[in-house]
């Protein structure tokens, strides 16, 4: 009996084959692709803007008032004498109270920090963003590679079932089924390819500078892991989590400029050097002058900033616990992603290509149907298909935590 030769394999490497370059480069590993998105795209720029946003924030705090500066000229005519030039000038300067001035400086640095903390947020989110991209790409192309070899069995299977129809060992049905289940293998690797294509358009699209051409990658999708700590995420979030952050910097903000508010009662100085030059006369000298709180006292400020205050420290608790809830969420998530992705790669997949071994020699062997066999390969190239969707579930989900606690949070530390 003729032998059949079909090519299987038992486990799924995960592993996107290399293409050969024209380029002299070697592959794109996802660090080199993350720092190309970090360097060229415009939410880089965006990143940037807001840490100088920051750093003018704070420079601007400590500013003193500008001082004014006046001149006066005019024409004098005394009742018993001849006419003539008087002029005059000033220098004004305000001198702010002390304590409100360290208030607003305060608060100039609070906001610095909300500035601060939403750069930090859009560098996170565009790295974890480009970790996701090129997780995608490299599903794309094991799908792809597992779509070429479903379809090369199945191709080996209808010529095998052909050669058995012409000597009488096989039925024609048999050979139609074969034939049409390589054309369903057929149509299922070129809808994979088309698809690989496009995920590679959005990974070029997201790097904004250009890539190689044909674009090689190597990496592997993350593989299944241990539960992680819920109480180290939780104080990750705490200590990093720039949402957080932004939120407390921005209900500090609004502490400070209550404080200055109240201090606002007290009246900033205003200190005046003039000289002036009359017919009859030249003077110098200096004048102060201050705000008498009398009727206002800045009562419709303070209540104003006690409102806001209490808003913006609301909203910091109100973050902490939004934050907690997600974080938990993901944390869950990627726990069930990893028992799957273990679960389907180390069990059911293996089970899967040991069925298909028996099958296949079962077959061959003139003991089980046709039908028998194409289960089980179909069965087999379907487990292969979720094992590696379970992988980059994985990924997902790993890139919704870091989302959360940090790009650099690493589950197997």
């Amino acid at each position: 009996m003729p032998s059949l030769c079909l090519r299987s394999s038992a486990t799924l490497a995960f592993a996107v084959a290399i293409v050969p370059s024209v380029a002299a480069q070697g592959p794109l590993d996802a660090e080199s692709y993350v720092q190309a998105v970090l360097r060229s795209h415009p939410a880089a720029r965006q990143s940037a803007a807001l840490d100088a946003a920051a750093a003018a924030e704070r420079k601007a705090g400590r500013v003193f008032p500008d001082p004014v500066a006046g001149f006066n000229w005019d024409r004098a005519r005394p009742i018993d004498g001849l006419g003539g030039s008087e002029t005059g000038w000033s220098l004004s300067q305000t001198i702010p109270w002390p304590a409100t001035f360290s208030a607003k400086v305060r608060a100039h640095a609070q906001q610095a920090a909300v500035f601060g903390a939403e750069s930090v947020s859009t560098r996170w989110e565009l790295e974890i963003e480009a970790r996701a991209t090129f997780a995608r790409l490299l599903h794309a192309r094991a799908a792809v590679e597992i779509a070429r070899e479903a379809e090369a069995d199945a191709l080996a299977l209808k010529g095998l079932t052909a050669k058995r129809a012409e000597l009488g060992e096989s039925r024609e049905v048999d050979r139609i089924k074969t034939e049409v289940e390589w054309l369903r293998e057929q149509r299922t690797l070129r809808s994979l390819e088309r698809e690989a294509v496009a995920v590679e358009a959005i990974l070029r699209n997201l790097a904004v500078e250009p890539l190689p051409r044909p674009l090689a990658l190597t990496g592997v999708l993350p593989d299944p892991f241990p539960p992680v700590d819920a109480d180290d995420l939780r104080a990750r979030l705490v200590r990093a989590n720039p949402a957080f952050k932004a939120a407390q910097a921005a209900a500090a903000r609004e502490a400070a400029l209550v404080s200055a508010a109240r201090r606002g009662r007290v009246p900033d100085l205003d200190v005046t050097w003039f000289r002036s030059k009359e017919l009859d006369k030249t003077a110098n000298g200096f004048q102060l002058g201050v705000r008498v709180p009398l009727w206002n006292a800045n009562r419709g400020l303070i209540a104003g900033a006690e409102a806001t205050a209490a808003l913006a420290a609301a909203g910091a608790q109100r973050a902490m616990v939004d934050l907690s809830n997600a974080l938990e969420r993901a944390r869950q998530e990627l726990d069930v992603a990893s028992a799957q992705a273990d679960i389907l790669t180390n069990q059911i997949l293996p089970a899967a290509g040991r069925s298909l071994d028996l099958a296949r020699f079962s077959y061959q062997e003139g003991e089980t149907s046709l039908l028998d066999l194409l289960d089980a390969q179909r069965t087999f190239r379907e487990t292969q298909r979720e094992a590696a969707t379970s992988h980059l579930a994985l990924a997902l989900a790993l890139g919704d935590v870091r989302r959360l606690v940090g790009p650099d949070f690493n589950p197997r530390r």
